[in-house]
């Protein structure tokens, strides 16, 4: 599947006008079918679907050993992804029940919120990295998007361990794209524990939720974050940092992992 296609457009600067050929970001609904039933429509550009769906389950609690994936299949001309799975939880029904709409420019839907009963705080070890650690990631992190160079129409993330990238994924959606990456890493069984989350969009609850539930002890966005992403970070334990662009950025919770002088 394509990640981009031609339209025509009508360029206007000032009072002139001229007919172009622009290259915008693919949007495609993907249905995601679990065991047999179909179970959500993500909205998403069609790439790396598999890992896409892989996870979004372990973002949502669904998936939790990579042992549990009896099958999944991509099936282009449908646009679904059929996935079999072992061992869902005992409250896998209930999920059904209530849906949240995501803060995601796209209407999202998530099943799980971040939950202070069920998910661990992430321990913490300290530092993981200095400033110039993160200056040299953030520079690395913005020169990886090919798509958003030609299209400026897709969020992306990256894995990072120290200065080191490790994977990425982007995506037209900003949880989209962290899904992605998540699946991505947990296919290749590498874990996310100890890593470093980097996020080129704004960071709310859901987003937050994703990165504890993963075990990623440090989120790092160019963009906001909101007051409940900050409280979640809190509880859970993560490194919070936003409005990270160039020398300048925002800690906003369990400054320790950081070495600041």
């Amino acid at each position: 599947m394509e990640t981009k296609i031609e339209v025509p457009i009508l360029r206007i600067k000032g009072s002139s006008v001229e007919d172009l050929i622009d290259e915008v970001a693919t949007e495609l609904p993907i249905r995601l079918i679990l065991n047999g039933e179909p179970l959500v429509t993500l909205l998403c550009t069609p790439s790396e679907l598999e890992e896409l769906t892989v996870g979004f389950l372990l973002s949502e609690g669904l998936l939790r050993e990579k042992s549990s994936i009896k099958k999944i299949d991509l099936n282009e001309p449908e646009a679904t992804v059929h996935i079999e799975l072992s061992d869902l939880p005992r409250d896998f029904s209930k999920l059904f029940e209530k849906r949240t709409i995501s803060s995601g420019c796209g209407q999202g839907v998530t099943f799980t919120q971040y939950r202070m009963e069920a998910d661990r705080r992430i321990g913490v070890q300290c530092p993981l990295l200095s400033l110039d650690d993160i200056r040299q990631l953030l520079k690395t992190f913005r020169n990886l998007s090919s798509l958003y160079l030609e299209t400026g129409g897709v969020h992306s993330a990256a894995l990072a361990r120290g200065q080191d990238i490790l994977f990425f994924s982007e995506d037209i959606g900003r949880h989209n794209a962290v899904d992605k990456l998540i699946g991505k890493a947990f296919m290749k069984s590498v874990s996310m524990e100890n890593k470093i989350l980097l996020t080129s969009g704004r960071v709310t609850s859901e987003i937050m939720t994703k990165a504890g539930r993963n075990r990623f002890p440090i989120l790092i966005s160019r963009a906001a974050p909101s007051c409940m992403a900050i409280s979640y970070a809190e509880d859970m334990g993560i490194t919070l940092i936003g409005f990270a662009r160039g020398e300048r950025l925002n800690l906003y919770s369990w400054p320790k992992r950081i070495k600041l002088d």
